[in-house]
């Protein structure tokens, strides 16, 4: 790749790095609220209405364990990827 080219597709690689990184940062910080919510609530009786809130609360948190798991690899991937090919390429403090 000439110089251009390669400058330009690492900082397009490490900006698409950092937005995934910023998004599951976001994602964490989300379901640890979610987390504090539930454990806020009394220990009391439940009620048909506090079950459901609990079950849909449950429910969330379970989906954005998948969604953290998937932006953690592709996170991962980004910056490994990024990495390798800026030492391959000897370019890795030319930015």
């Amino acid at each position: 790749m000439k110089g251009s080219q390669t400058s330009d597709v690492f900082t397009f690689l490490y900006i698409l790095w950092g937005f995934i990184t910023v998004v599951l940062v976001v994602l964490l910080s989300y379901r640890a609220t979610l987390m504090k919510e539930e454990h806020a609530s009394p220990v009391r009786e439940a009620e048909p209405a506090d079950t459901w809130k609990e079950r849909k609360l449950i429910a969330r948190q379970s989906q954005l364990n998948g969604e953290i798991i998937a932006l953690s690899v592709i996170s991962a991937v980004l910056l490994l990827t990024g990495v390798g090919f800026s030492i391959y390429f000897g370019t890795f403090g030319n930015f």
